[in-house]
């Protein structure tokens, strides 16, 4: 199973399309004991994710998955890397995380801080304390800097049907040459494409057509939209963990059945796909 359970809304009101709010700590519960039974093995969480952390670490089956958290936006040069990773290690309960990466990707755009800021992560990953270290990043042009720059042992990116910039620029198939773990999020761009395009915020509206085209394509392949979602990181063999949010075991089961669905739907889905990245990048959506 490559699906990974996000817990952004186990802390915090997440998700645009997300009309449930933030998740109450016993249907955490069920959805981790759910999504263990399922198959699936690994939680993404970070400290930017409200109380995230401290949720995962009051339920006992959390020991049972790994655990990538990440590293929060850095205010000064002289940053204590090391307390963050023990600070979550300790809400969290763990001895051990799979992986830590950068959350704000500018922390490490500096070659001499970002350096240094790697160097820290690295002394960990030796200590045992963490497995492996890397970066989430927005765009192609942040994934060629790092990787050029930095030991990167695992990439958080963003892919979906209508972001499809980091298959077009081959840095997918680069990243799999270089046996980088790659783990992609925002696969229903935080919800949008499952939503009913006619009733998209305003913001919106100049993207519309693009929306139609993705309602068009599972209409014609006779899929859901859920499905057709899902099939693109399906698709990428060098995507080792597809990221999915939810809000219940009920949303959990469906989002697994579409997956299991979208495994057979091999069509090129390239004509899906926006170049415009304030559709594409949440931070630029009002």
């Amino acid at each position: 199973m490559r699906l990974a359970l996000g817990t952004a809304q186990f802390g915090l009101d997440y998700g645009v399309s997300n009309t449930q709010g933030q998740v109450h700590p016993d249907e955490v519960k069920e959805i981790l004991t759910f999504a263990k039974h399922q198959g699936i093995s690994l939680l993404d969480t970070a400290p930017a994710y409200g109380g995230s952390e401290q949720v995962l670490g009051q339920s006992c089956i959390t020991s049972q998955f790994e655990i990538i958290s990440k590293i929060p936006a850095l205010e000064n040069a002289n940053a204590n890397i090391e307390q963050y990773v023990k600070t979550s290690l300790e809400k969290l309960k763990q001895k051990k995380l799979a992986g830590i990466l950068f959350h704000h990707v500018e922390d490490v755009m500096s070659l001499s801080e970002g350096r240094k800021r790697f160097k820290a992560l690295t002394d960990m990953k030796l200590s045992g304390k963490i497995d492996k270290v890397g970066i989430s990043v927005y765009t192609p042009k942040q994934l060629d800097f790092c990787l050029k720059n930095h030991p990167v042992d695992i990439v958080q990116l963003p892919l979906n049907c209508l972001d499809q910039r980091f298959i077009s620029t081959g840095q997918l198939d680069e990243l799999a040459e270089r046996n980088i773990e790659v783990h992609c999020r925002s696969i229903f761009l935080q919800g949008l494409l499952l939503m009913d395009f006619k009733h998209l915020p305003a913001y919106f509206e100049p993207f519309k057509h693009y929306f139609k085209h993705f309602l068009d394509t599972a209409e014609q392949l006779k899929v859901s939209t859920l499905s057709l979602a899902l099939a693109l990181g399906c698709q990428q063999s060098s995507i080792s963990s597809i990221v999915v949010g939810c809000c219940s075991v009920n949303q959990l089961s469906e989002i697994i059945t579409a997956y299991k669905l979208a495994a057979n739907i091999d069509e090129d889905l390239s004509s899906l796909a926006c170049e415009d990245v304030k559709l594409l990048i949440p931070s630029n959506w009002p």
